[in-house]
């Protein structure tokens, strides 16, 4: 093993991709052969998210557990994601900011019964949406884990085998590393009435979260749940990537093109901001709306079934959020 010396100056996930592609090649050539994942422009590259993935796989060793839970279990979630051939979606600008702006966290109810039809994804974010208080986040892998479907945390991929990780009840989380490498993650229970429970007390990785961390961190699982929700009550908001939105590189002689390709999916494509403008509503309702621009926030809307609904099961729905006086 080479040793690896970094200049604090210059940490950031981009360079250390590289020193770790210059150590570890033919692992990347056997991901990078094995698959082509096609991302539309303004998103993270295939090129970085399967170092990422060289990463993860290299360190998904439960003896490096005891050391940095956080990073191991990244790198546990990252390495599922790709053994398991999980989908990747990517989702525009006006969803990401549509759904940061829906509460669901004070609304736990709309998880009672939630059964996740999709245990591991990945989430590409647009380019700048995103910030955390140490750089840039572009992805997000999310993963649920339940004692009755232990084939969610198995997998392997050539000679490696990961790590069996069981919980005895319905969790989810999510985890990434900024564009500055820090790891972000948070794991939570889903309880039978739709509570997510935490433990914030537990510090998982070697640092201390400061309350910039802890707001930064609510702000991503409110995100996350509220895209949960989506992919199991909203389905079309999901689309296929057109190729005419690939951005793919040329090739050049000698070059063995791969064709085991696989292509994001859209979360929002179509998707527009609901907006509202200035002015009175009406006459009958004199009311004045705010002069500056601001969010009308979103929330989740429970629709139980009762002997006058046609639908047997509960649902529910999307109440979206409104810009007022946007521009």
């Amino acid at each position: 093993m080479k040793t690896i010396v970094l200049d604090p100056s210059k940490i950031n996930r981009t360079n250390s991709l590289k020193i770790f592609e210059k150590i570890n090649r033919k692992l990347l050539k056997q991901i990078r052969a094995d698959r082509n994942y096609q991302t539309p422009k303004g998103y993270i590259s295939w090129d970085e998210l399967s170092g990422i993935v060289g990463v993860a796989l290299s360190t998904c060793d439960i003896k490096l557990a005891s050391a940095d839970f956080s990073a191991f279990l990244h790198s546990h979630r990252m390495s599922l994601w790709f053994v398991q051939d999980a989908p990747l979606y990517c989702i525009t600008p006006e969803l990401f900011q549509a759904f940061d702006n829906t509460d669901v966290l004070n609304k736990p109810e709309v998880l009672a019964g939630w059964k996740p039809s999709l245990p591991t994804f990945l989430v590409a974010l647009p380019s700048g949406v995103l910030r955390s208080p140490s750089g840039d986040i572009d992805y997000l892998v999310v993963h649920c884990t339940n004692n009755e479907h232990p084939e969610w945390g198995r997998g392997n991929w050539r000679d490696i085998q990961i790590p069996d990780i069981q919980c005895e009840d319905l969790h989810c989380d999510w985890s990434t590393t900024s564009t500055k490498e820090t790891v972000w993650m948070s794991s939570s229970r889903v309880a039978d009435n739709g509570d997510l429970i935490y433990n914030d007390n537990n510090n998982l990785g070697r640092n201390t979260i400061d309350q910039a961390d802890k707001e930064f961190i609510d702000r991503v699982r409110n995100f996350v749940v509220n895209i949960l929700l989506s992919l199991e009550y909203s389905p079309n908001l999901t689309t296929e990537v057109s190729n005419g939105e690939i951005i793919t590189k040329s090739q050049g002689f000698g070059v063995v093109k791969n064709l085991n390709i696989r292509r994001a999916r859209w979360l929002g494509k179509d998707y527009q901001t609901k907006s509202q403008g200035g002015g009175t509503h009406s006459m009958a309702t004199p009311r004045k709306l705010s002069p500056h621009t601001h969010w009308r926030r979103g929330h989740w809307r429970v629709l139980e079934p009762s002997s006058d609904n046609k639908w047997k099961q509960s649902k529910r729905i999307w109440i979206e959020p409104v810009l007022v006086n946007g521009h």
